[in-house]
């Protein structure tokens, strides 16, 4: 199994991290790189990680948001060479957390489908750089009424002040008919979990585009409600869909200094192979870590051992290429 979606930074603490790759049995892990504070890069943390990690590490660099201060006729060359720089680090892959809506109103990011961004787009398709986008975030982020009470707490309700998920896919929609060859996993299901049949439309439309499984638990809720649904379309794009578990996410946003809370990672797991692997209903009780509601009943998908392994793992290596680069111990 290869979780290729966690947080890091030193303050999480690299024994909390090799603890639970030794319990959990992970074969290899993918680190997502977002700057701490807003503008701290931990790519050094990551790769210093990776020196002494004994399984392989797939470090995804993020974009530093100053660049997003530079004059306009700058910007374009700038995104650029920051792609370039990221992959002469040794990363696997370039992490963008540019569309989430809270990073869009914290920095003049400009629309995906302007020429600023050409040249990276343009770039990453030519050398076929594995990208993670997270672009939008859960419809109910703008409901007052059906936002969770973590995301309300950590400032994710919307207004009209912050950039619409709708005008979002539009812009990446016309960013992959421009760049076909583009290698891109959207996280969170491209938070379209919720509306299956627009999101197989888009699969079948660009053959380089993926999916993962990393929460936001509305994506469980969603596709337990719909389990026919959901286990055909697992079925059907099993060999597009990604496992990561967003392990380290809360406390790398937070930027307080937390180091990775294991029973929350824990939480995590167990809720993600829980949905996966049981076949029909089951209680998920509220745990006070990561579920923090509940008793909810659930109807799981109960996967084949094939489609998982390829979910697990690889797909993940599938994405990266023949030859991914990783790093780890010698």
């Amino acid at each position: 199994m290869i979780d290729g979606h966690i947080h890091y930074a030193d303050m999480l603490d690299p024994v909390r991290l090799d603890q639970l790759i030794q319990e959990t049995g992970l074969k290899g892990i993918g680190l997502q790189c977002i700057p701490l504070k807003d503008d701290l890069p931990v790519e050094a943390d990551a790769f210093a990680f990776a020196a002494r990690s004994p399984v392989p590490v797939y470090i995804f660099g993020g974009i530093r948001r100053n660049l997003y201060a530079l004059p306009p006729e700058e910007l374009p060359r700038a995104l650029q060479e920051e792609g370039k720089r990221l992959m002469e680090l040794g990363c696997a892959g370039i992490k963008l957390l540019e569309g989430k809506p809270q990073i869009r109103k914290a920095h003049p990011i400009p629309d995906f489908d302007l020429p600023a961004w050409e040249p990276f787009w343009d770039f990453a398709e030519r050398e076929q750089i594995p990208l993670y986008f997270h672009v939008n975030d859960p419809e109910e982020f703008w409901d007052r009424e059906k936002i969770s009470r973590h995301a309300l707490e950590s400032g994710w309700l919307y207004d009209e002040t912050f950039v619409n998920n709708e005008d979002q896919y539009r812009q990446v929609i016309a960013v992959l008919r421009r760049h076909p060859g583009l290698r891109v996993v959207f996280p969170h299901f491209f938070f379209l979990s919720n509306q299956l049949s627009r999101l197989s439309g888009l699969l079948e439309q660009f053959p380089g585009m993926c999916i993962d499984i990393t929460p936001g638990i509305e994506l469980y809720y969603n596709l337990s409600r719909q389990r026919r649904e959901a286990k055909e379309f697992f079925e059907q794009y099993q060999d597009r869909i990604l496992y990561g578990t967003d392990i380290g996410a809360r406390q790398v946003v937070r930027s307080r200094g937390e180091r990775l809370s294991l029973p929350e990672a824990y939480s995590r797991i167990n809720l993600i192979r829980g949905f996966l692997e049981t076949d029909g209903d089951y209680i998920l009780e509220a745990d006070g870590e990561y579920v923090s509601e509940g008793p909810t009943r659930m109807y799981g998908l109960g996967l084949s051992e094939e489609i998982l392994e390829k979910i697990y793992e690889k797909n993940f290596l599938e994405f990266l290429g023949e030859k991914p680069k990783a790093l780890k111990d010698a």
